[in-house]
């Protein structure tokens, strides 16, 4: 256990050494190009997050599952899930880049979607090229090459700053990602060994089939991710998706900590499997712990101190701040529920309850759209974020009763509890405070507030127990 501890931090540093960096950098990089150029970026990236979901299709996750397993594996699932993504990135760029066609998307705004799809399917060979490091359980070198990327991203940035505009910034991120992409590849090759094309239909249609219930879940999730603000930019304007981007950043910003985490703990579940026993369950416990103990401190501060975000807009008018304020402290519901609940699914699907993921799955992206409905023409961005929080709480929900009936270990309640009431107390708290107080008064007791709220709750001894069992 605690090899896997150090690793599980030296991922965490790396990345927190980078990714503030290039969140500050982006954020500035929105005040310089303005919300509306923005705002169509963002719809665009969408597209090409649902374009990731199909040229990935679960590859990542069976190539983590069988790296884990045996070592061995690398031949002949490596050259297999090589040749069938080449042929779905051909699929999932054409068909994207029709899609973008018919949506609308016409002169410089379709060559930005062709090059941002381009940006997309090239992280989509970054994530696949690091699961063989993951499954190998080689965490120190898969979190350098989670932070690779953003590293270049802010290079180029500060190269390119007195002249950026919105063609520039599309440029320097699908030079990152093609960067990135081919220098993670050429690891995989020095590594194990060089990846083979094997055009064996009745093999590749095989792992294709067995991949289905991954792909699917991984598209819907795509899916409703992204729904709300491709339907903000396609339904009332790019202006106002751009707000909505401000504001969302930071959510997916705090999201980005479950991307860094819970790939090792996928890793480590698939490879604990499904048999009960002490180390299965300390390690469910300590990751539910690590995954929504940081998100539940910053949710507090969405809801309290939202604007402590948002003080880089400075080309900004008050009444778009206070919408974009607004908006942040909404996305601070699916950050909680996302927080305590992630670890779940993470457990399903790495021990093979794929479909029970997929239809929680479209089951909350129908919630999405239908709460999108009534509340996008009116309320607009804020309706949005209400919309992608009902959706959260739909499978959040799902996934701790679907653990319950299929996990081998019993359900940690109290834990569960414990941090339900910690995010209920501490942000309920420090929404008061932001609501009669200054912003430096929100952010000096917060940390008390938390800390207090922690050992009241025995959310420490907790910790210490899933530690020490």
């Amino acid at each position: 256990m605690k090899p896997f501890r150090r690793d599980v931090a030296i991922v965490l540093i790396a990345n927190l050494l980078s990714k503030p960096l290039w969140l500050i950098a982006d954020n500035m990089a929105q005040n310089r190009i303005g919300h509306e150029a923005y705002g169509l970026i963002g719809a665009l990236l969408g597209l090409g997050q649902w374009a990731i979901a199909v040229a990935d299709w679960g590859l990542y996750a069976l190539v983590t599952r069988e790296m884990a397993r045996s070592i061995t594996s690398y031949g002949t699932t490596g050259s297999l899930t090589f040749t069938l993504k080449l042929i779905l990135t051909l699929l999932a760029g054409v068909g994207f880049a029709v899609l973008g066609w018919l949506l609308g998307y016409r002169g410089q705004a379709f060559m930005w979607l062709l090059a941002l799809l381009a940006y997309q399917l090239a992280l989509s060979y970054l994530q696949y090229f690091r699961a063989f490091f993951q499954g190998n359980q080689q965490f120190r070198i898969d979190a350098l090459l989670s932070a690779a990327e953003k590293v270049i991203v802010l290079i180029l940035l500060a190269a390119f700053w007195s002249r950026l505009e919105g063609s520039t910034y599309v440029g320097i991120l699908l030079t990152a990602g093609v960067v990135t992409a081919v220098g993670t590849g050429i690891g995989v090759w020095r590594g194990y060994g060089a990846l083979k094309l094997q055009l064996r239909p009745a093999a590749l249609w095989a792992i294709f089939r067995q991949m289905t219930p991954f792909a699917l879940m991984g598209y819907v999730t795509a899916f409703n991710e992204r729904l709300n603000q491709i339907l903000l930019e396609r339904w009332v304007g790019a202006y106002a998706n751009g707000l909505y981007w401000g504001a969302y950043r930071w959510f997916s910003a705090a999201m980005m900590y479950l991307w860094i985490v819970l790939p090792v703990f996928f890793a480590r579940f698939a490879k604990l499997g499904k048999v009960r026993g002490s180390e299965l369950w300390r390690t469910f416990v300590w990751g539910q712990l690590l995954a929504a103990l940081p998100l539940i401190g910053v949710a507090g501060i969405f809801l309290g101190a939202p604007r402590v975000f948002l003080i880089l807009f400075t080309h900004s008018s008050p009444t778009e701040i206070a919408q974009m304020a607004t908006i942040l402290q909404v996305l601070a519901l699916p950050l909680i529920v996302n927080a305590i609940t992630a670890i779940y699914s993470t457990y399903l699907t790495a021990v093979g309850y794929e479909w029970i993921a997929f239809w929680l799955m479209v089951g909350a992206s129908g919630v999405n759209f239908l709460a999108c409905l009534p509340l996008i023409p009116t309320l607009k961005g804020v309706g949005a974020a209400f919309a992608l929080g009902a959706s959260y709480l739909f499978f959040g929900i799902g996934f701790v009763w679907a653990f319950r009936k299929k996990a081998p270990v019993p359900t940690p309640t109290s834990v569960l509890l414990r941090l339900g009431g910690l995010a209920l107390l501490y942000g309920g708290s420090l929404f008061c405070i932001g609501q009669v107080g200054q912003i430096e008064l929100t952010l000096g007791t917060a940390p008390v507030i938390f800390l207090a709220l922690v050992w009241l709750l025995g959310i420490h001894k907790q910790w210490k127990y899933a530690n020490r069992y």
